[in-house]
């Protein structure tokens, strides 16, 4: 099992880099160096709670997707996430309503695809 310090460290590198921060950039939204940044990507420190909450902020999500350990092969799932945090609840829904739209229709799609073989 990963350690949560290089968790958070990739977690910080990846939505960092998904808003299109570098890591002065960053450091400079959150009142630390960038050399400390890098210390914290590589997993070599471990921000306190409150820097964490202070990252989170900065870079638009919530602070619980920086200590959640990431699913290989995921990054697009996190993406939409990190896209979808911090908007307005109507914006969420209605992202959901289209995907929800969506999938639906692939469904009704493949299920008349199926009827066909018949």
């Amino acid at each position: 099992m990963e350690s949560i310090r290089k968790v958070v460290g990739k977690n910080i590198r990846f939505y960092r880099l998904s808003k299109g921060h570098t890591q002065e950039g960053l450091a400079e939204k959150v009142d630390v160096s960038s050399t400390y940044i890098g210390y914290l990507e590589r997993g070599q420190k471990s921000p306190s709670l409150e820097l964490i909450s202070t990252i989170s902020k900065a870079l638009e999500i919530e602070p619980a997707l920086l200590l959640t350990s990431p699913d290989k092969g995921n990054d697009e799932l996190k993406r939409l996430i990190s896209l979808l945090s911090g908007k307005p609840p109507y914006s969420v829904t209605f992202v959901h309503d289209i995907a929800t739209a969506y999938f639906k229709s692939l469904e009704d799609r493949d299920t008349q695809k199926g009827q066909l073989h018949y």
